[in-house]
């Protein structure tokens, strides 16, 4: 009988073992997606930004109008016409009226900034008239320093997942030389330092076993954003070279009819505008192959 007591009280201390080893496993492993899926989010934005910091270089972007504030000096005719509506108002209140009338009128002689309005209008964004040149590097080197800023978090949260460590330093290596290229206000160098760095993207969502088609999604971006850091010569070969590495990559993508289902039109449209980017190529034309790079990569990214 004791034997037997023995023998049941070992088991139900095992039985309890398991339970508490399958709550905590159970815990952690919740513990491990969330952090997963924080990551997740964390690349995602820095796949914007990088890509931003990357188009704002050829002064190219997703919106279609840019709202522009600024001042106008009213004309002549108008500014009496305004005085004139002043000395309407008051002419019914006597002397008062006329005491109004005049500081009125003195104010709008010493002070300038009287005749001044503020006025908005609207800009379409078009490649073919943009000055390729004329670049914001103020804005950009405010951008390039806020990646910065989020990096110094990702990174702990992509070490809480096991990434390869040489792989998490490469990328502070990377945006490093970035910096350095955007301080110096180097064009050439900016494209390929940025496109270097965007690389490391499609690599960490493969070793935290994001979803597939999301590595491929960044995988085709990152070949189309090594062809557009190279559009500068737009004969280099490499371009095409990575275009069509692209159109591998992304036929896996398409082919997933299961991921397709509910997005076919999205899915599809970014595939036509992806052929439509190679074939660009055959004009020699590096604002043709821009307007189309920014067609494809503003739909890609919606996916």
């Amino acid at each position: 009988m004791k034997k037997n007591k023995i023998i049941i009280k070992n088991t139900i201390i095992i039985f309890l073992f398991i339970i508490i080893i399958f709550v905590f496993t159970g815990c952690s492993e919740n513990k491990k997606d969330e952090l997963k899926s924080k990551v997740i989010s964390e690349l995602g934005y820095v796949n914007i930004k990088i890509i931003d910091m990357l188009n704002s270089l050829n002064n190219i972007t997703f919106e279609n109008y840019t709202i522009l504030s600024k001042q106008v000096k009213l004309d002549k005719e108008s500014q009496d016409q305004q005085l004139k509506q002043g000395e309407n108002s008051d002419s019914g209140s006597g002397s008062n009226g006329e005491k109004a009338s005049s500081e009125q009128k003195n104010e709008k002689q010493k002070d300038e900034s009287q005749d001044l309005i503020n006025t908005t209008e609207m800009v379409t964004n078009t490649i073919l008239t943009s000055n390729k040149d004329d670049i914001d590097w103020k804005e950009i080197k405010a951008e390039i320093e806020l990646l910065n800023e989020t990096w110094s978090i990702v990174l702990l949260d992509l070490y809480g997942l096991n990434i390869d460590n040489n792989d998490i330093l490469d990328f502070s290596s990377k945006l490093d030389t970035s910096m350095i290229a955007i301080k110096n206000e180097d064009k050439k160098a900016s494209l390929t330092t940025l496109a270097d760095l965007y690389e490391s993207i499609p690599n960490f969502l493969n070793q935290i076993n994001a979803e597939t088609n999301l590595q491929n999604i960044r995988e085709t971006q990152m070949y189309v954003i090594n062809a557009y850091s190279l559009a500068n010569d737009i004969k280099n070969p490499e371009i095409n070279n990575n275009l069509q590495k692209a159109m591998d990559v992304y036929s896996q993508v398409i082919s997933d009819t299961a991921y397709t289902k509910d997005k076919t039109y999205k899915t599809n449209k970014a595939y036509v505008l992806l052929n439509e980017l190679v074939n660009s190529l055959n004009n020699e034309d590096q604002d043709i192959f821009y307007v189309k790079y920014k067609n494809f990569m503003e739909t890609i990214n919606e996916l």
